[in-house]
């Protein structure tokens, strides 16, 4: 028999052998078929069930453990009534949503910074007072705020380097508070905070800039505000209440005698040195000769010269007759002429001239003979206008 003779033998006694068996175990065959059936069934009900299980426990822990209306975060509006609030400068959208819960505007923040988060026009919001309703939604919230109609203020602005009487009508004009209440509540001022001062007056100490005044808000009101914003000015750059006087009162001629803020120190220097005689003032102090103080004598605008009559005005004020500074500001001086204060630079000027006003270039001289060419530059400019 060849090798392959024998292995198909021995596959057909194996196939008998398989075959014999199957027959004789017949009956406990399917038992056993059927057990390995129902395997998977039972599998599938024991994890099914554990899921159920799983999931009860779960749902178990989650109410006990969260409160499922937290879920909703947001009011869904439109609101009702009224509140003003306030937003800051320097406002967040986090700092406006904490500001609108605790006003009752919006149920909770989250919402409201996803929402301000989405609409890039969110971060034109400016600081001001706004009047919107309670329990409104974040998107109705954040729409009210973009809209100017929504201002509950009269917004003002006041420019740097004016007098108090060119600030009051701007004032009134805008909040539709008589001028003569300011001009009195000026008289008593200070009742308002400011402190008493050689002067006597508020000039100079009402911070210039932007203002969001309350609808029902007074003169007095006004004059305290603008107060509590230049008092906040001198003490975020620690400048000693004894000095304030002093240092209002040379930045307020830094402010009208030059229009570039790179000028501002110089001038603050040029005063410094004359007080001092420097130079060719040979240790005397010098007269500051400026037009800016005549012209508060006289209430002209600020213009490029004063005639001899004006220059020749008994005042205190008058710094061509006086020597030193004058009682007081002429004016409310803005940040980068109080910053000039604290730091001008290092320079022996004693004169200086603008020698073209439409650009408001100014040279500064050490001499007599220097400002005398520059204040020839001046004049040839001046004759070129006409």
């Amino acid at each position: 028999m060849s090798d392959e003779d024998a292995f198909l033998e021995d596959i057909v006694e194996d196939q008998h052998a398989r075959g014999t068996h199957r027959r004789g175990s017949r009956r406990g065959g399917r038992r056993s078929g059927g057990l390995r059936a129902l395997i998977p069934i039972l599998l599938v009900v024991v994890v099914l069930g554990g899921l159920a299980f799983g999931g009860y426990q779960g749902y178990r822990w989650l109410t006990s453990n969260v409160n499922v209306e937290a879920e909703e975060q947001d009011y869904p509006g439109p609101g009702t009534g009224e509140v003003v609030i306030e937003v800051a400068q320097g406002d967040t959208g986090t700092d406006i949503a904490s500001t609108l819960v605790e006003e009752g505007v919006i149920k909770s923040a989250g919402p409201f910074i996803t929402v301000f988060s989405n609409t890039p026009e969110a971060s034109s919001i400016e600081p001001g007072l706004y009047r919107l309703k309670k329990e409104m939604s974040s998107s109705d919230a954040l729409r009210l705020l973009l809209d100017p109609a929504s201002l509950a203020a009269h917004r003002v602005i006041v420019p740097e380097g004016l007098r108090l009487e060119q600030i009051w009508p701007i004032l009134s004009e805008s909040t539709d508070i008589p001028v003569e209440e300011f001009e009195a509540a000026a008289k008593d001022y200070t009742s308002h905070g400011i402190p008493e001062n050689p002067a006597n007056s508020p000039e100079g100490y009402l911070w210039p800039g932007r203002y969001d005044i309350p609808e029902d808000a007074t003169a007095s009101d006004v004059l305290s505000m603008m107060w509590g914003r230049m008092e906040e000015e001198l003490t975020k750059r620690e400048i000693p209440e004894d000095q304030w006087h002093r240092t209002l009162t040379i930045a307020s001629l830094a402010e009208l005698e030059v229009r570039n803020d790179e000028d501002y120190g110089k001038v603050v220097r040029t005063i410094l040195n004359r007080l001092e005689g420097k130079g060719e003032a040979g240790g005397s102090p010098m007269p500051l000769q400026f037009d800016s103080t005549v012209h508060y004598v006289t209430g002209k605008e600020a213009s490029v010269g004063t005639t001899d009559a004006e220059r020749a005005t008994d005042s205190p004020y008058n710094t061509y007759v006086h020597t030193g500074l004058p009682p007081g500001p002429i004016a409310s001086p803005g940040g980068a002429t109080l910053d000039a204060t604290l730091d001008p630079p290092e320079g022996a000027w004693l004169y200086f001239v603008t020698v073209n006003t439409d650009t408001g270039e100014t040279k500064f001289a050490e001499t007599w003979d220097e400002h005398t060419e520059n204040v020839r530059e001046w004049q040839q400019w001046a004759d070129s206008k006409g």
